[in-house]
């Protein structure tokens, strides 16, 4: 009797087992590996932003003494009375375009304020070239900017005829993120003053210019 329950039982476990099998092979699904996962697909949309010069640039101003010798004039590098000093500028390139751009600058010469015509300073200006920008340093905002642009390593005059690159065009793939252009404490922006130069108040205006890089090539 002991050993036909004994059998029974036995029988009836391999019959469990044998039909777990059987289960696992029609359905493909064993009950081990618990429930099919589900899965949801996302996306993620990026609008264009622009290309504009984000901070633009404070234009300091020069002063000094006529002394009958031709002489320098820092833009308040030295003290107060020397002028004040110019502000960087920054540029941003949020378009996702990877264009490229290029950015110049351009500076009327300076020219006597005088309004009286019975002046002989009235109409009279500096020389060109004589207005010179010191050499800049550029510095990406984010990490995660592509490659900064190379800027002019020496200085440059801008009251030129023609406008003038202040760094390398970035090319196809450059210049994407915030960029800030500013001029090292221990170079100043340079006003050239003849010996000749009749005495009152210039001015010039200075034209920072940003395009794509087909735009300037």
């Amino acid at each position: 009797m002991k050993h036909r329950i004994m059998r029974r039982k036995g029988t009836v476990a391999l019959f469990c087992a044998v039909a777990m099998v059987g289960f696992t092979m029609l359905t493909g699904v064993a009950f081990a590996d618990g429930p099919t996962p589900a899965t949801a697909g996302s996306s993620a949309t990026l609008a264009p932003g622009t290309l504009n010069i984000s901070t633009a640039m404070t234009a300091g101003t020069f002063a000094g003494t006529l002394n009958g010798a031709a002489q320098n004039l820092n833009s308040g590098a030295v003290t107060a009375t020397d002028g004040t000093e110019f502000g960087g500028f920054a540029i941003t390139d949020a378009t996702g375009s990877g264009a490229g751009w290029c950015v110049t600058m351009q500076a009327t010469p300076f020219e006597n304020t005088t309004t009286d015509t019975s002046s002989p300073s009235y109409g009279t200006a500096l020389p060109t070239n004589s207005f010179i920008m010191p050499a800049l340093t550029v510095a990406a905002a984010n990490d995660s900017s592509s490659a900064v642009p190379m800027p002019l390593a020496t200085s440059t005059a801008i009251d030129t005829d023609s406008a003038l690159e202040v760094a390398d065009c970035c090319t196809a793939g450059e210049g994407m993120g915030t960029y800030s252009f500013t001029a090292a404490a221990s170079a100043p922006w340079v006003l050239a003053v003849p010996a000749d130069t009749y005495a009152g108040t210039y001015a010039s205006t200075v034209t920072t210019t940003l395009a794509t890089d087909a735009g300037i090539h």
